[in-house]
């Protein structure tokens, strides 16, 4: 919370890591006119001053900081507890300087040199240590297949070739002093294929660090027919100087902290004893004596031992990894396959000399995003070869392909697919590693430490009672509150529904290169488990904003493990469920087996507002720059109308479509995340047109059959269209549109008092009775649909317009509601099922995530009307859900004058 000493801070683990070698960023947000550009800010821990860089994120209307960025040196403010506030920041004792030439950039701290080429397929030229070139020529490597894996036929196979990122551009982002940051951007190529695969790739460079953290994104613009991707990473040499027996390779477990350390020449287990004084230092990475010291049965017959040259740790799938080994016979000899195993690597290893250092390598989520592998070749050689496989070759081919040839339909397999086709193109993946340089081989508990730092992200949070202080991402919520009993047992159902989440992932093995990060849309009670081959019914892909939810249960609880969920989501949602070129560009792709294979593509799943919150409270750029991306939704929505299926063409007015929510909700969104990020005002201006075209509307925010109204990305203005009540409004405000508005306007709403006045009906009027409506526009149509997710906006209103009666609505739906309130966890076993699990019956994401965040925004704006009793368990029928019943929708639903059967059609998009 924010102290008479600034904010305290702390970790999201609840203490200090071991250490930061790559440094920690994070983000702070500031009440408005608290501080601005020229503010110095100043980080302490114990009292002593911690070097810190500090960079704008956002900005209020007048120009002050809404967020600030902050970096921290390497192994610095490792406190449980740390002070920020305005004053003069404390200099780093080894800073970061920056020098360019023509053909390359160095980055200097100490004793740790950096130098990177402008061009080329060599990224990292060298990284060095006190003059001493650790690690050299550091690369970008592709593996492309012409086809997809099929081993069982007969006949001619697949052809691979290899590629190599080629840099196009560098920029010098960050210049120090606690920090550096190079962008790198470029697109593979090589071989006979033409340029592809655009990536975006940055350095990080903390002061006092002798490591170097890269994170890597690319985009997927290849045929989804020919591309086939086989292995991808990155790769680099390493020079060794000493004796065979003195090189080390070790590679660290994810589980309890096991090594695995091998010497390069291993002198135990012989028939002949080395005795300890040379097998205690061979084993612990030391230098052994000199070969004079040696045992001479042993040290005149060493030579004739088996050099082992090249290794590999696989972790083809989420539970299993192998290390392997071979000898210096390379490919005419076999890989010695049983040389360790275990259930999780870490992702870090090394290999190096005992007095002659070299690196230590980290590639984070590691087993989540399985098939991943490290490969060291050549440790017998004067260089070794280390490549880090993102995605290993050892694994198959990624296949970009559908799941199926043909649709299977929304009315039983809840699948939108057509008009397009499945589409890859503009989806896209990064990944993140470390390279350490050192100067002798670290110790076994070194390594074992620094596996948890190097691929887990450590990073530094403030309490949930200084964000909620803040008002953050609309602002209606609090920090859990059980002085009622009625609010305590709703608490407890929301931890225990977040419990269950982050166990379900491990549960279920929700990873995989492209998998990690979602869940899953809706179970299957029949059989046990979720729909991962229904159609719409499989990946959630954040559907009605299961992203947010995650977040807010963060910020409300600062939980570490829903902290982790949230990140992963994120990272997931912003590259493989949104397409950011090509032509969908934008769009994100709603709910389906595979993640971008349905053909509904939405504004609403690629939206800027329910990125934020991972991007301010992390500094992350990489987040930013996919924000970004999202701006080019409001131009493709001209071509790919979300109603096109179903309406007639939009009238030449428009001349495109879209739907006030959740498609304006999210442009405006993008547009509003645009403007804080930068202080542009041509962004606050796309807004303000549309909320001048809402405002003017007879109807408001219930204007159109669905909220469907005519759209112009060129102007940025909508089209009346007419058709009022003739659909469902459901869809106006999940997505975090809500959230949006209620946070945008507690900044415009004197400047657009008629969108206010629209804004304030929709929220009153939602779950309102028809006599209600029909008093206000003189007209009656059907709008209460979900009511419970619409409760938080009566709500608000209520809270807007001091109107208890309203509070008390919203209190009454949420009390009485089944829908969402699931019951508790269900063992089930024997052969039933494949393994043992806990379940949830019938439980839907969806319904999780809009009913928590409708409860988290009434709990915090009507607390003193929270009840002493609340609906504690769900009817179990799968009929209740508010995704399987036809009871929740309005049977008017549908284009005046069609037939019946395109009624319903009508009536389950523009719901769903």
């Amino acid at each position: 919370m924010a102290t008479p000493n600034g904010v305290s801070l702390g970790w999201v683990d609840q203490e200090a890591p071991a250490g930061t070698p790559t440094g920690t960023s994070f983000g702070i947000p500031w009440a408005r006119g608290e501080v601005d550009k020229t503010t110095p800010i100043r980080v302490s821990a114990a009292g002593k001053g911690v070097p810190v860089q500090t960079w704008p994120l956002a900005y209020w209307p007048d120009g002050s900081l809404k967020w600030t960025g902050h970096s921290l040196a390497a192994d610095s403010g490792l406190s449980d507890t740390l002070q920020l506030a305005p004053g003069t920041p404390a200099e780093p004792t080894s800073p970061v300087s920056v020098s360019q030439t023509d053909v390359s950039i160095t980055v200097t701290t100490g004793s740790f040199t950096a130098k990177f080429n402008t061009s080329g397929t060599t990224l990292i030229d060298s990284l060095s240590l006190s003059g001493s070139a650790k690690a050299q020529n550091g690369s970008l490597v592709l593996l492309l297949q012409n086809a997809p894996d099929e081993p069982e036929l007969a006949g001619s196979k697949p052809s691979v070739v290899t590629m190599n990122g080629n840099v196009e551009s560098v920029t010098v982002e960050q210049s120090g002093p606690v920090r550096a940051v190079l962008k790198v951007t470029g697109k593979y190529s090589g071989s006979d294929h033409a340029d592809f695969l655009p990536f975006i790739l940055r350095f990080y460079i903390a002061a006092g660090a002798t490591a170097l953290r890269m994170n890597h994104f690319f985009i997927y613009d290849g045929d989804q027919f020919k591309d086939f991707i086989k292995g991808l990473g990155f790769q680099f040499s390493t020079p060794l100087t000493d004796l065979v027996h003195d090189r080390h390779v070790r590679f660290v477990s994810a589980a309890g902290g096991g090594v695995w350390g091998e010497a390069v020449r291993v002198v135990s287990g012989l028939r002949r004893d080395a005795t300890a004084a040379v097998l205690t230092p061979q084993f612990n990475g030391t230098l052994t004596p000199p070969l004079s010291a040696w045992p001479a049965s042993v040290a005149g017959e060493i030579d004739q031992l088996a050099l082992w040259n090249d290794y590999t740790l696989d972790q083809l799938s989420p539970s299993y990894f192998s290390i392997s080994k071979r000898t210096t016979g390379g490919r005419t000899s076999s890989f010695l396959n049983n040389a360790g195993f275990g259930t999780r690597a870490s992702g870090l290893g090394y290999v190096g000399g005992a007095s002659g250092g070299g690196v230590v390598f980290a590639l984070r989520d590691f087993w989540q995003g399985a098939p991943r592998g490290l490969d060291i070749r050549g440790a017998a050689a004067d260089t070794a070869t280390v490549t880090l496989w993102a995605y290993s070759p050892r694994g198959p081919a990624i296949d970009m392909r559908h799941y199926d040839t043909v649709a299977h339909g929304l009315d039983l397999a809840y699948e939108d697919v057509g008009d397009p086709d499945p589409n890859p193109v503009g989806i896209g993946r990064s990944y993140e590693m470390t390279f350490q340089v050192v100067s002798a081989t670290p110790s076994r508990e070194t390594l074992a430490q620094s596996a948890s730092v190097h691929t887990v992200v450590p990073q530094i949070v403030a309490s949930p009672a200084f964000y909620a202080s803040h008002k953050l991402f609309g602002g209606r919520w609090n920090v859990p509150d059980t002085s009622t009993t009625g609010a305590a047992a709703m608490e407890k159902r929301h931890g225990d529904l977040l419990d269950f989440y982050v166990a379900e992932v491990d549960q279920r093995q929700f990873y995989g290169f492209w998998d990690h990060g979602d869940v899953m849309h809706t179970y299957d009670q029949t059989r046990h488990t979720w729909r991962y081959d229904v159609g719409g019914f499989a990946w959630d892909n954040g559907e009605i904003g299961t992203d947010l939810w995650l977040w807010m249960s963060f910020l409300r609880t600062g939980r570490s493990d829903v902290w982790r969920l949230s990140y992963a989501m994120t990272r997931h949602l912003s590259e493989v469920d949104f397409h950011h070129t090509g032509p969908f560009a934008g769009l994100g792709s709603r709910h389906n087996v595979n993640h971008w294979g349905d053909g509904a593509k939405e504004a609403r799943v690629a939206g800027s507002t329910l990125k934020r919150p991972f991007y301010y409270l992390t500094a992350d750029e990489l987040i930013g720059d996919l924000m970004d991306f999202s701006l080019k939704a409001g131009e493709t929505i001209m071509t790919w109308d979300p109603l096109r299926k179903v309406f007639p063409p939009p009238d030449p007015a428009g001349p495109g479509r879209l739907r006030i929510g959740p498609d304006w909700t999210t442009l405006a969104g993008n547009w509003f995340t645009k403007w804080e990020r930068t202080n542009d005002p041509q962004w606050l201006e796309k807004i303000r047109i549309g909320m001048r075209d809402i405002g003017g509307f007879k109807f408001g925010l219930f204007t159109g059959n669905g909220a469907a109204v005519g759209w112009n990305a060129a102007t940025s203005h909508m089209v009346d269209e007419g058709g009022e009540g003739a659909g469902s409004y459901n869809l106006m405000m999940p997505f975090g549109g809500g959230e949006f508005l209620m946070e945008v306007m507690d900044l415009l709403q004197d400047d657009e008092p008629e969108f206010d006045a629209a804004w304030l009906d929709f929220c009153k009027l939602a779950n309102a009775p028809q006599s209600a409506i029909l008093a206000r526009y003189g007209e009656s149509f059907s709008t209460g649909v979900f009511t419970q997710w619409y409760a938080k906006l009566q709500a608000y209103a209520g809270e807007r317009l001091n109107d208890t009666s309203l509070k008390q609505a919203a209190w009454d739906i949420i009390n009485a509601n089944k829908t969402g309130v699931f019951g508790p966890q269900v063992k089930v076993s024997g052969t039933d099922v494949i393994n043992p699990i806990n379940e949830i019956p019938n439980v839907t994401t969806n319904d999780c995530a809009g009913l928590s965040l409708s409860e988290y925004a009434v709990l915090a704006i009507a607390p003193e009307l929270a009840p002493n009793s609340v609906q504690a368990v769900a009817e179990s029928e799968w009929e209740r859900s508010t995704l399987a019943t036809q009871e929740h929708y309005d049977p008017k639903a549908g284009v005046p004058g069609e037939k019946k059967e395109r009624k319903n059609l009508v009536r389950r998009i523009l719901c769903l």
